[in-house]
Formats: C-alpha cells, sequence, structure tokens
C-alpha cells in the first residue's frame, strides 16, 4: 500500500504538469488561421511556424497576414497583443512601419517542415 501511494504521489503531479505545459503551448500561438479548411492537418503548419522567426513578419500596432501557396492565410497578432498576453518576442525584428511598397510575400511548407519563403516582390528603382 505505501509503494502505491508513494507512486501516485510521483506521478499526479507529472500528469498534471505534462497537462499545463500542453496547455500553455496552445495559448502561446501567436497567429490565427483565417481559413483553415484549405489544409487537411494544421500540425505540420503550427509546427513550422513555432519554429520560424515570424517577429519579422510582425508590426507593432497591428495584425499582419501571410499567404500560403495553397491558399492557406494566417494572421500574425500584433507586438502590442502579444505584449499584453505576457507573450515574449524579439523586439529587434518588429516592423516599425508599412514597406512603401506591398512585398507580396509568397510562402510554402516545405518537405522537411520548414516554412519557407518563395516569393517576393522587390520595387526597382
Amino acid at each position: 500500500m505505501k509503494r502505491f501511494l508513494t507512486l501516485l504521489i510521483i506521478v499526479l503531479p507529472l500528469f498534471y504538469s505534462f497537462k499545463q505545459a500542453n496547455i500553455q503551448a496552445d495559448t502561446t500561438r501567436t497567429w490565427v488561421y483565417q481559413n483553415p479548411e484549405i489544409v487537411s492537418d494544421l500540425a505540420p503548419y503550427d509546427a513550422a511556424l513555432a519554429a520560424s522567426d515570424l517577429d519579422r513578419y510582425r508590426y507593432f500596432d497591428h495584425r499582419n497576414i501571410i499567404h500560403f501557396e495553397n491558399g492557406l492565410n494566417v494572421e500574425l497578432m500584433s507586438a502590442n497583443e502579444l505584449t499584453a498576453l505576457g507573450i515574449t518576442y524579439k523586439a529587434n525584428h518588429i516592423r516599425t512601419h508599412e514597406p512603401q511598397f506591398n512585398t507580396g510575400s509568397v510562402f510554402k511548407l516545405a518537405q522537411n517542415g520548414h516554412l519557407v519563403e518563395v516569393m517576393t516582390k522587390i520595387k526597382v528603382k
């Protein structure tokens, strides 16, 4: 009986901590899918977006939308929203103003699970 109680005392806190870690992982997502019905499985996109430096495409005071080749649109939360939620970000990577022209970046999910920017328009002077 003592072994059972000891095991129970050890296992329950571990189970609770894993459950809390999963809840925290869901609440720290810094993007919103606008049309998730486009893809059948969002898990690879979640993993790729979580591993990427999305702060390069994020603005301080308003949301930005990034587009994928397959039509999926992902709305990035603003830096101010992340601050309000207590989520850390790289402040020196955040965009401070709109570009003079629309860069029109298009992304895709590579076979290795990484996020790849496949097209960026540039302005020729």
